[in-house]
């Protein structure tokens, strides 16, 4: 059998040298052509290594071109315009609902909702157990024709001060200041002209007013800006009925002595339901903030009453975390005589309140218990379904699913009026779609990985035009077919594209993220076959597949598009509201958490490939890092130094490396045949003298 290694034997000639007038070894007997072959062998090495190391570059060349070309074929599933496209809602979903009316309410559909129509009366929304405070800020309900053409009078007092004995200084109290008369018509134009007023007197630098609106009720806050105390006066418009204290502005970092609480205080807070109650006692001091006030309310409760307060109008509020009828809190305080009011004190007058009183005069003792009872309310829906007459349900959320439709209520319709709530079904799409996806995608993750981890025979290198001429075109062929393999093991780029796509299914999906936080907002479906909130979907357990995607349960990805669909859009194709800042990388990014898989794989294999549709029809394009890499040479050719050290840039500089050597061998192949052209000159012309001195001297030169 003939052997597939070629013969070591060289037999490359020195044609650069074939004008040359030689005389091989007439006079010498020297053979001068093995003899400059041998001298110059070193300069013919280094040609053969430069043409070698061309090829090779040529050869990863045209496996970079078929791994692009098998990328693009991805990119049909993120490509608009491909019948394979998976980047839209209608994609993925086998169902569909539409409202005709969705300011009153939303939908969706499962496999199991009937197609047709459902007519929607909506009576009352569910809502949450909520009370709130009176505004604990100094603002005004303002009237415009109330404030229009009146003075507006303060009295300022500075803050108490203590001397260098100790003692303390009263501060100084300046009456009756006033201010220009308003004239505006509107509120944000008393607001304004009464900030230039204010600039313009003596209260400059101490207060300054600002426009609030409500829902419909326009207010003029005004805030204290000094450390004393600021009184607006009674009397100085229509809508201040009595002497109005110009405070700094109640927040969440206000003492709650800011508010007037002076003693230690605390009060009973039963939530969840009204027989249901679990009581828990909230304790404070004047020197807690509100913050710290909130925090134990939401702490104690778990969170199913949160206590909140907004900085703009210092109203304080509680409110229930579930929605409906069965949902609410009971906020009770027992106030003694010479304790503070910690309700009151918090603006929710609105308390209920009973008195008793115990022991005789003078030693009476007086309490009073204050109470605030809130329930939540159901949602009242009627809904007709098609085919059906129509049914009124209660619900405890505004959210629920009845026979497959999910409906989202977000308004009320006007008395008998209806919305209609349309299903269209798609049948078995989405996971026809998934399957051929994943078929796609593991076809390019194992020629990736194939690429990656295969390894070079150091026994097979591209062959030179010597070691050719001595071979079949089938041994020839054989020879190549081995000597391609392992070119781009632990390539770069390749390695880089790999674990950028195995990213994307590995890190979390999240609807909302925040960065303190890592568990808000997270997408409730995952990739996996075990637990509630699996789809089906996992990696291969075989890890020499290089993280192919398998379907491992067929019935939970069914159930999970049927059953959660919202979730499994934002798993696969959620797209993030966020934005890069400038040169901030993608991976990891708020946006790249924020996005579905196949979001993230769109934007990845953009990168690399440039858009989907652009080079695949083998017009490649300046777009996409591998994309130049393989197939831009930008400006090497013509300068002749390499600006991006592409592979087109690396093949010319091998061209040039091979231009180099040439000349470097025909220059010493030129030199040495000179040599030994001399040689044999000279040893011709001993020759004739010997045999010119041999026949003078009558002897034989044999």
């Amino acid at each position: 059998m003939t052997s597939i290694y070629p013969s070591t034997t060289s037999t490359t000639s020195i044609t650069s040298s074939s004008n040359l007038l030689r005389i091989s070894g007439m006079a010498s007997g020297i053979d001068t052509d093995a003899v400059v072959k041998s001298m110059v062998s070193n300069y013919q090495l280094k040609i053969d290594k430069a043409n070698q190391a061309k090829q090779t570059l040529a050869w990863q060349q045209e496996a970079y071109k078929g791994i692009i070309s098998g990328v693009k074929g991805l990119q049909d599933y993120f490509d608009p315009l491909s019948s394979k496209y998976m980047l839209s809602g209608s994609s993925m979903n086998i169902n569909t609902a539409a409202s005709d009316e969705t300011s009153v309410v939303t939908a969706t559909s499962s496999a199991t909702a009937k197609a047709g129509t459902y007519k929607v009366n909506v009576s009352k929304l569910a809502e949450q157990a909520k009370v709130e405070g009176n505004s604990n800020n100094s603002m005004i309900a303002a009237s415009a024709s109330n404030w229009t053409s009146n003075i507006l009078t303060f009295d300022v007092t500075t803050a108490s001060s203590v001397d260098a004995s100790g003692n303390t200084i009263a501060g100084v109290k300046t009456a009756g200041l006033t201010l220009p008369k308003l004239t505006a018509s509107t509120t944000k134009g008393l607001v304004t002209e009464l900030n230039n007023n204010i600039a313009a007197s003596s209260l400059n630098g101490k207060i300054t007013a600002s426009y609030v609106k409500e829902g419909n009720i326009e207010y003029i806050k005004i805030t204290n800006l000094s450390s004393g105390t600021v009184d607006l006066k009674a009397g100085s418009v229509t809508d201040v009925i009595v002497d109005k204290n110009i405070n700094s502005g109640i927040s969440s970092t206000s003492k709650l002595s800011d508010l007037g609480i002076t003693t230690n205080t605390s009060f009973s807070l039963s939530y969840d339901t009204a027989t249901n109650a679990k009581p828990v006692t909230i304790s404070s001091t004047s020197t807690s903030t509100v913050k710290d006030l909130m925090d134990k309310v939401n702490s104690a409760t778990g969170g199913a009453v949160t206590m909140s307060i907004d900085d703009t109008t210092g109203k304080i509020s509680f409110q229930s975390k579930s929605y409906g009828s069965a949902s609410g809190f009971n906020i009770a305080e027992v106030e003694t005589s010479g304790t503070d009011s910690i309700l009151t004190k918090l603006g929710l007058t609105g308390a209920v309140s009973s008195s008793k009183t115990t022991g005789l005069a003078p030693n009476e003792v007086t309490t009073k218990t204050n109470t605030i009872t809130k329930l939540g309310t159901d949602a009242v829906v009627s809904i007709t379904a098609p085919g059906q007459s129509a049914i009124t349900t209660t619900q405890s959320s505004n959210k629920f699913a009845v026979n497959g439709v999910t409906y989202n209520l977000v308004g009320v319709n006007t008395g008998t009026d209806t919305s209609n709530v349309t299903v269209t079904s798609n049948s078995d799409t989405v996971v026809k779609n998934i399957k051929s996806f994943i078929e796609d995608y593991n076809t390019i993750i194992s020629t990736i990985n194939t690429k990656l981890t295969e390894t070079k025979d150091k026994n097979y290198s591209p062959l030179t035009d010597a070691q050719k001429t001595s071979m079949s075109e089938t041994q020839i062929t054989a020879w190549e077919t081995k000597a391609k393999v392992g070119i781009l093991k632990k390539d770069d780029y390749l390695s880089s594209l790999l674990t950028q796509l195995r990213g994307t299914l590995y890190s979390p999906v999240y609807s909302s993220y925040d960065s303190t936080d890592s568990s808000t907002g997270k997408v409730a479906l995952s990739f996996g076959a075990y637990g509630t909130d699996a789809v089906g979907i996992q990696t291969s357990t075989d890890t020499t597949d290089g993280g192919k995607l398998v379907i491992s349960d067929e019935a939970k990805l069914k159930a999970a598009i049927e059953n959660n669909m919202d979730d499994f859009k934002k798993l696969f194709i959620g797209s993030s509201s966020s934005t890069l800042t400038t040169n901030q990388a993608y991976a990891g990014s708020e946006k790249y958490k924020e996005d579905g898989i196949f979001t993230r794989m769109d934007s990845i294999l953009r990168d690399y490939v440039a858009s989907p549709g652009l080079g695949k029809d083998g017009t490649y394009t300046l777009s996409g890092s591998m994309n130049i890499f393989v197939n831009k040479q930008y400006d090497y050719s013509t300068t002749g130094t390499a600006s991006k050290n592409t592979l087109p840039d690396q093949v010319y500089n091998q061209t040039l490396n091979i231009t180099k050597f040439q000349s470097q061998l025909d220059a010493a192949s030129t030199r040495y045949y000179a040599k030994f052209t001399a040689l044999e000159t000279a040893m011709n012309a001993l020759n004739s003298q010997q045999s010119a001195l041999s026949s003078m001297l009558g002897t034989s030169s044999s």
